[in-house]
């Protein structure tokens, strides 16, 4: 049987444990005292809070109860992300951040990499000091974002580097990211984005999808050295292995850094592969944003994450979808 349980006194979300010390939502500290409260029932099939184990198993149906980061969304007028679960992984170990400043819109999508130990605690705080980094320069209007990016990677490599070691564990934690900035100007707008792994970010128009990014991968590697095809290195068991990443044991955090021009008129898409294993090419990409398009920002990044999670929800997925607005 397991112990009351906490509400954050912030959010009103259930705490994850009975001990835990601050809030998986909203990251509000747990400290001080706080009357203990009976938790919801089984959303399977409605056992009562007391079958629940403090891990999240209804002791009744067997049926894992959702946890906060299942599926998490956030919203900043016309900058908004969402991350999923999906169907087969046991946690979700990506994590997005947000921000804007003025017109300056900041999106960043990191995926943990699930063969080390840890991998959601690396995602999420590498996300979020990114994302601090990037807001906090947009309100110093820099003249040099490829340096800002650096600044802001490093201080991802850190946050990820900082997750404990668990002793005889599969390694330390890593993730990957993709950091972006989107700059709208008088005649034009601007992207600048960062990455380390194979998450991604393209520009969409109503014509034309464009990938910014060149995935760090062993698929990615074969094909730039002419061993193979992009077809047959996908088939590859081995397409998917990362080359770079960020964590305590990666050995090269140089992020690959990428600057482009375009017209009014498009929007920003910052990815895990958890969606774009379903749309690897750009004229796919292409297709299933026409079959899904909004122009809602968090309507669109929900409808991507549903659009994979139809497809078979294989891997965790996070969209950030950034609609910039004309410099005035």
């Amino acid at each position: 049987m397991s112990a009351e349980i906490r509400i954050c006194p912030a959010c009103a979300t259930p705490a994850t444990s009975p001990d835990a010390a601050w809030c998986e939502a909203c990251g509000a500290d747990f400290a001080g005292e706080h009357d203990p409260v009976e938790g919801p029932p089984c959303v399977e099939c409605g056992a009562d809070h007391s079958e629940i184990s403090d891990d999240g198993w209804c002791g009744q149906c067997g049926r894992k109860q959702p946890a906060p980061r299942d599926h998490m969304t956030d919203a900043d007028g016309p900058v908004a992300g969402a991350t999923d679960r999906g169907k087969r992984h046991h946690q979700n170990e990506d994590a997005f951040a947000i921000g804007r400043v003025g017109q300056v819109l900041v999106g960043v999508v990191c995926d943990g990499v699930s063969s080390t130990d840890d991998p959601q605690d690396a995602s999420l705080a590498a996300a979020e000091a990114a994302r601090d980094v990037l807001v906090a320069a947009a309100a110093e209007e820099p003249g040099d974002w490829d340096a800002v990016l650096v600044t802001a990677i490093a201080a991802a490599q850190s946050a990820a580097a900082a997750v404990p070691e668990v002793v005889g564990g599969q390694g330390a934690a890593s993730t990957t990211i993709v950091a972006a900035v989107v700059v709208p100007m008088d005649d034009n707008v601007r992207t600048h984005v960062a990455w380390l792994g194979d998450s991604r970010a393209y520009w969409l128009t109503e014509d034309e999808v464009s990938q910014l990014t060149t995935d760090d991968s062993w698929a990615a590697m074969q094909v730039h050295d002419g061993n193979m095809s992009a077809d047959e290195a996908k088939l590859d068991p081995r397409a998917h292995s990362i080359t770079k990443w960020l964590g305590a044991d990666s050995m090269d955090t140089t992020p690959s850094l990428a600057a482009t021009t375009h017209e009014h008129g498009g929007r920003l898409l910052v990815c895990s592969d958890g969606l774009w294993n379903y749309a690897a090419s750009a004229a796919d990409m292409q297709e299933r944003i026409a079959e899904r398009d909004d122009p809602d920002p968090l309507a669109l990044a929900e409808a991507l994450v549903s659009f994979a999670n139809e497809s078979g929800g294989q891997d965790n997925i996070s969209v950030v979808i950034a609609i910039p607005e004309a410099s005035t």
